[in-house]
Parts: structure tokens; sequence; C-alpha cells
């Protein structure tokens, strides 16, 4: 795909602006599924968590906001799957999508942020400190949650995949009915302490997040991280 025009960027942060009407849900924190809540009971109004990627994981991770009433934005993300993530449990009403923001993903970003309760960007490249420092801040004086594909200076919380085996296939046949992760947490600061993972459905066979039949870990080896 081409490089964006700056007339379509232009158009895309207008459309955005236009939006912020959409207020948040006002709540101390965020709700996540249940099956994600041993390794993140929710997602804290004005913090940064960085997750590994834009895929099931991060699609969960909205949804439990989304589908308790809050908006969501996804920003630099294309390919996003409104589907997949409608069977997790994302309201796609209440779901902005920004597929192309070009040179200007950072005023989109800090505009949505203001605007709706979780925004979920994957930067076009590592970020600048100052670029890291002004949306963290703006997350953090509005309430809301960013969640970032990629790396980020300074994330208070990761969630990553740490393995993953898909079922459903035999020997050179049959159908991919669901995925098994090993999802692992951990946090810096205040939020620290050792990694903490759950397995979890990401997804099941229905397209949705449910725990795994695997018993979860409270504390794994710091090597996993």
């Amino acid at each position: 795909m081409g490089r964006p025009s700056r007339e379509q960027a232009e158009a895309a942060l207008a459309e955005v602006s236009g939006r912020v009407d959409v207020r948040r849900v006002e709540a101390a924190h965020l709700p996540v599924l249940s099956p994600l809540r041993p390794v993140l009971p929710g997602l804290r109004r004005g913090q940064v968590v960085q997750v590994d990627g834009v895929g099931a994981l991060a699609y969960a991770l909205m949804a439990g906001a989304s589908a308790a009433g809050s908006w969501c934005a996804v920003v630099g993300v294309p390919e996003f799957g409104v589907p997949s993530a409608a069977a997790m449990g994302c309201e796609p009403e209440r779901l902005l999508l920004v597929d192309e923001p070009g040179e200007r993903w950072v005023d989109a970003v800090a505009v949505l942020l203001e605007a709706v309760d979780v925004v979920l960007v994957r930067p076009p490249a590592r970020p600048p400190s100052p670029v890291v420092r002004r949306l963290a801040a703006v997350a953090r004086t509005s309430g809301s949650c960013l969640l970032v594909a990629g790396e980020w200076e300074g994330a208070m919380t990761r969630v990553r995949v740490a393995s993953s085996l898909w079922t459903g296939l035999g020997a050179g046949h049959g159908h991919l009915r669901g995925r098994r992760v090993n999802v692992v947490a951990q946090g810096r600061g205040a939020a620290g302490g050792r990694p903490r993972s759950v397995w979890v459905w990401l997804p099941g066979p229905d397209g949705s997040v449910s725990p795994a039949d695997l018993v979860s870990v409270g504390d794994v080896d710091s090597g996993v991280a």
C-alpha cells in the first residue's frame, strides 16, 4: 500500500476531531475480560500498556472495556479485523478506525485519547522520547488507556503471548478450531512485581476468549517477561 497523501491524513484527522463528543464511561478502572484478570485485573486509566503486536491479544485487551460501554479507537492498523474483535466482545458501533493517519498519527492519537477510553496504536517506527512523553501525558490527564503494539519507552505494563498452540489439525487434515495461549504480563514501578501468566483460548472454537484447560500460574520464572 502506498504512502498516504497529506490530504488523506488531513481528512482522517478531521474525521476524528469531529467525533470528540463520544465521551468516556466514568469508572476508576476499565474492565478486562474475565479470563485475563489473573494477569491484568483491569486497564488503569492514564496508563500505557505495551502489547506484542496487533492481533488477538490486542483485540482481547480492548474487548472488556468495549463490552462494558466504552468507546475504543484503532490508529495505524488498516488490517484490523473487526469481525474477530467483535467475536471477542468489542462493539463495532463504538469503534473508531483511522487506518492511514500518515505523518499525523501522533495528532490523531492525542485527539482520540481525549475523546474515548481506549486507543490502540501501531506506530510506524519506534517513537522518539518527546512523542512518548507527549502521548503518555495526554493519556494521564485525560484518563484514557493507550495500548501500543510495539516498543514503547517507559510502558507501565507489558503483555505478551509467551507460547501458543493451535488445535483441530490431525495428521495433515482437519480445520483450525482454536488457539490455546500463555499470556504473560509484567508491570513497572508501582505496578511492578514478578511476571504473571495465565492460559486462555485466544480465540476459542467460537471466536471468543475463555479459560484454557491448563493451570494458571501466579508467578513464573523471571526469565519469562
